[in-house]
């Protein structure tokens, strides 16, 4: 058993982590505030106690590839935020970021919203309106191949994750489509300040090898997560409509191990592919990765649901079982317990997604904006989502359940529905 470590102080609490010998973490607060610390405290111990972390090293245990390390500024920062949520103020502990629109599967979504403004064929009559806001990317946009389109103005980006920090955001996450594939991504990652978040990137693979690998490592990049959607290499490709893409994606995980970066696999689950799950965890122990991340698919616009309440407890019980023995074998991260039995659904209560176009939403399967970051602080848009009625409720499932909500959300898209992608 180590000496406690204290992870956060202020004036009334204090809050220490034991590690013990087998590399499991305890936390334990003191001072007569100490009931603000209760709630995380207690869920955090309760996880930590009968999980196996996706890594101990001699400086720090990391309970998942998405949480900052235990002990680090960043998870010192997680506490702070957390005490605070104690006393009803939440702020955005995540933010997602897309940075690029390449393969990105919102980008059709926001060419056809774009262009109802922008474009000379749309239908819009507000442009005058938007570019008074200095709302306008539709130079950025090839609204016949939106897949084509440039990547998003580096100001934007930079401007997004110095208001997330200010918010007090502790994982910073570049997501969509292939992220790698912009080509400051590895400028991105090494302007985040370490001593506040932990970043993250998403990549399928595409346009990736060891050398830039070692160039995200060196840059302070914390995790890589790779998607994969099937363990058939033919089924995966057809998915992401690219030959070879399954053997790019395997590529990056080793690319990624090689380089000594924090690596999970993920994948999102819906009810007909939860069968498939204890197949893709073995894939994920064969290629060796730290963490096999699982995200239950959201409804659909139309109202569908993608699970049942039996199907996310075949989820649970795989999750339970695979992370009780700490054999060598990757654990599980699923959004599942974590947004469900542990923290409740993330969306506008814990996390904050940015768009290409600079639109801010409760997370990437809601489009839904707040506001743009071109001319609305991030803040305000915070300010927004936590009036919100569904997004301040603790729920165990997607915000996209609540039909009201979803009503919403369908009248600020005029119904044009989409699937989330995958």
């Amino acid at each position: 058993m180590q000496q406690p470590v204290n992870v956060f102080s202020m004036p009334g609490l204090s809050v220490s982590a034991i590690r013990a010998d087998d590399g499991k973490i305890e936390l334990t607060a003191g001072g007569i505030l100490k009931f603000a610390a209760r709630p995380f405290l207690s869920i955090a111990n309760k996880h930590l106690e009968a999980e196996k972390p996706a890594l101990v090293t001699e400086s720090a245990v990391y309970p998942s590839a998405w949480l900052p390390p235990i002990p680090s500024p960043a998870f010192n920062r997680l506490v702070k935020d957390e005490v605070g949520i104690g006393f009803g103020k939440y702020v955005p502990e995540t933010v997602s970021i897309e940075v690029t629109r390449k393969f990105n599967a919102n980008a059709e979504r926001y060419a056809k919203q774009y262009s109802k403004t922008f474009h000379p064929s749309g239908s819009g009559n507000n442009v005058s309106d938007n570019l008074v806001s200095g709302n306008s990317n539709s130079d950025n946009i090839d609204f016949e191949n939106p897949y084509n389109s440039i990547d998003p103005p580096a100001d934007l980006i930079y401007k997004a994750i110095d208001e997330a920090l200010e918010m007090g955001a502790v994982v910073i996450t570049f997501t969509e489509g292939d992220p790698l594939l912009n080509e400051n991504i590895v400028d991105y990652v090494r302007y985040v300040d370490k001593s506040k978040a932990v970043v993250m990137a998403y990549t399928w693979g595409l346009d990736f090898d060891l050398e830039k690998a070692k160039q995200l490592k060196e840059a302070g990049l914390q995790t890589l997560l790779v998607s994969i959607y099937s363990t058939d290499p033919g089924v995966h490709d057809l998915k992401r409509g690219i030959p070879g893409a399954y053997d790019k994606a395997v590529a990056a995980i080793q690319f990624g191990l090689e380089a000594g970066l924090l690596v999970t696999m993920a994948t999102h689950l819906d009810g007909a592919k939860v069968g498939e799950m204890e197949g893709l965890w073995k894939l994920a122990s064969e290629l060796g990765v730290h963490e096999f991340s699982i995200w239950e698919s959201v409804p659909t616009l139309e109202g569908e649901s993608r699970m049942n309440d039996a199907e996310r407890k075949v989820i649970n019980d795989f999750y339970k079982k695979v992370n009780a023995v700490d054999d060598g074998t990757p654990r599980i991260f699923s959004n599942t317990i974590f947004e469900g039995e542990m923290f409740g659904a993330m969306a506008g209560r814990r996390w904050l997604h940015v768009t290409t176009e600079g639109d801010m939403q409760p997370d990437p399967y809601i489009p839904l904006s707040y506001g743009n970051i071109n001319d609305t602080p991030m803040k305000t848009a915070w300010k927004k989502m936590r009036k919100e009625p569904a997004l301040r409720e603790k729920r165990e499932t997607h915000v996209l359940y609540d039909p009201i909500y979803l009503q919403k959300v369908r009248d600020a898209n005029d119904w044009d529905f989409r699937s989330p992608k995958e």
